[in-house]
């Protein structure tokens, strides 16, 4: 009888302190993650070929879209142009990143002003080679421009081959301002009802405005939109009449919190702007004198910038193109999975339950600004078992200023099985073949992380006074990420993962959140019915 005891007590113990746990660290290096969706340097659209000039690591396409192509009378709309884009670039495996202009400077604006809006229409001269704008206060051409704005709404919210939706509309090129005419740019009423018209009609489509303090009648931080820079690298810092200095001004510096920040790199400065060294090499170029690239990115938290030179003949070449993978890399997100951890937390009869704990974080200047999911998968190698998948979301608050949080997953595994698990991440927002990958050491471009298997040995209950025998037998290596591990039995290594982060655990296959540790630990109360069961074993042997 005191053997059995004994028995017990030891299982007892075993479940108080926790099984077997494997720990797999990994290094931090984003060199495999240069081709990462919805951010980086960015292509003009390049039609229907495979691939531009220079396949220079690249997620996103953009296009302009001239009014008049899109609408040919008051309630006449024509998006077939738009559709050919989106479905090109999504064939790519591309997002497409919108624009709508209605004068650009240099073509005749009866390509890109409708007809119907011809008469009565005041036009201004834009100096010398710009050609003619429009009136920006007609209230004809900004009625007109409200009902093709409510009408894309309806038509492309939510549309996952949408990366971005430039505001555009009003000024040269859709950037609001009539530069140097200035006077004669659109009123602060005007601008506000294209505002309005696109926040009521894109909620779930990420939007963009050219410049903080050109906003209408609205503060920006009260505004759902992102701002785009389209003098990057030129025109970002400084002055206070800046990108980034404006920001500040207007209280907006941290709208990439919830909203992107992207651009266009100044066409002048292309050509240099990852040479060894950019002012020596852009003086002989250009009169303009470039900033410095990693504090343009840093500063204004930029997700991606246009940069139509990289993808042109002849291209970066040498180091220029190393340095130009670089400045891609450096802007938006870089997940990082620090450490994964597999630890058997419960076994009853044929079934152990596996907690899989991934310590990860954003590591980059920019979150990923659509929805974003973790998931894990157990495979079973051995057996016709089902595959195990469990999910959880990743809100953009886990994604600021490079914290780390932990992601559990509860696991129900088979006795004698050979158990293989792979976590990634994913986005309902992805096109196509588009994988988000991890800023590990040896990334796989799958995006996948694939641990090395796990042997689970047997849990056999004999009785109700027998103990409970579980162990991981072997952790094999399976060429996967370069990664290193360890086992351990060692039953202190278990504890309760909220002490040090934030912890989200899914123990179904719907996603549920825990934010708090409980307030009386599962250890705890384990720890209490051992305590009893030992006192019991005592009076019974007295």
């Amino acid at each position: 009888m005191v053997v059995v005891y004994t028995l017990l007590i030891l299982f007892l113990i075993e479940s108080v302190f926790g099984g077997v746990s494997y720990n797999w660290t990994y290094t931090y290096d984003a060199s495999s993650t240069a081709w990462n969706p919805l951010k980086g340097l960015v292509p003009y659209y390049y039609g229907t070929a495979s691939q531009p000039q220079v396949n220079f690591p690249h997620s996103m396409e953009n296009q302009y879209f001239p009014m008049k192509n899109l609408m040919s009378g008051p309630n006449s709309f024509d998006f077939s142009s738009i559709d050919t884009v989106l479905r090109n670039t999504a064939s790519r495996n591309h997002h497409a990143i919108v624009r709508v202009y209605v004068d650009y400077p240099g073509k005749n604006l009866s390509l890109s002003v409708p007809d119907f809006l011809w008469n009565g229409l005041t036009l201004y001269s834009g100096g010398s080679g710009q050609g003619l704008f429009p009136d920006y206060n007609n209230q004809t051409l900004i009625n007109a421009m409200v009902t093709l704005i409510q009408a894309l709404g309806r038509a492309y919210d939510g549309d996952i081959r949408i990366g971005f939706w430039q505001v555009g509309f009003l000024g040269h090129w859709g950037e609001w301002h009539t530069s140097p005419n200035s006077s004669y740019f659109a009123s602060s009423s005007y601008q506000s009802q294209i505002i309005a018209a696109f926040t009521s009609s894109f909620a779930r489509t990420k939007l963009q405005l050219r410049y903080f303090a050109v906003t209408g009648n609205y503060n920006p931080t009260s505004l759902n939109v992102g701002f785009h820079d389209d003098s990057f690298f030129q025109d970002t810092y400084g002055a206070s009449w800046m990108f980034y200095n404006t920001s500040v001004t207007v209280g907006a510096m941290n709208q990439w919190r919830s909203q992107p920040i992207g651009g266009e790199v100044r066409p002048e400065l292309m050509p240099c702007a990852f040479a060894s060294n950019p002012v020596t090499a852009c003086g002989s170029i250009t009169a303009l004198t470039p900033l410095d690239w990693p504090t343009c990115v840093q500063l204004t938290h930029s997700t991606y910038q246009w940069l139509f030179y990289a993808f042109s003949t002849p291209g970066y070449t040498g180091s220029d193109y190393n340095r130009a993978v670089n400045g891609s890399i450096m802007q938006g997100y870089s997940f990082y999975v620090s450490r994964i951890t597999a630890t058997e937390m419960t076994c009853s009869g044929l079934s152990h339950v596996m907690r899989i704990a991934i310590t990860m974080s954003n590591a980059g200047i920019a979150p990923f600004y659509y929805p974003l999911i973790l998931n894990v998968k157990a495979v079973d190698t051995t057996s016709s078992s089902p595959d195990v998948y469990k999910s959880i979301s990743v809100p953009i608050s886990n994604q600021l200023d490079q914290i780390s949080f932990v992601y559990s997953f509860d696991i129900a595994v088979q006795t004698n099985g050979v158990i293989q698990f792979s976590i990634w991440l994913s986005s309902p927002n992805l096109v196509g073949s588009q994988a988000i990958v991890f800023a590990v050491s040896g990334a796989n471009t799958s995006g996948i992380i694939q641990l090395p298997t796990v042997s689970i040995g047997s849990c056999a209950m004999v009785s109700s006074s027998a103990s409970c025998t579980s162990y991981m037998a072997s952790a094999q290596a399976n060429g996967t990420q370069g990664t290193s591990y360890a086992s351990s039995s060692n039953s202190g290594n278990f504890s309760d993962p909220c002490l040090s982060f934030v912890t989200f655990t899914t123990t179904t296959s719907t996603t549920a959140t825990k934010n708090n540790c409980p307030s009386v630990p599962m250890n705890t109360m384990m720890l209490m019915n051992l305590f009893a069961l030992i006192f019991l074993c005592i009076i019974s042997t007295i």
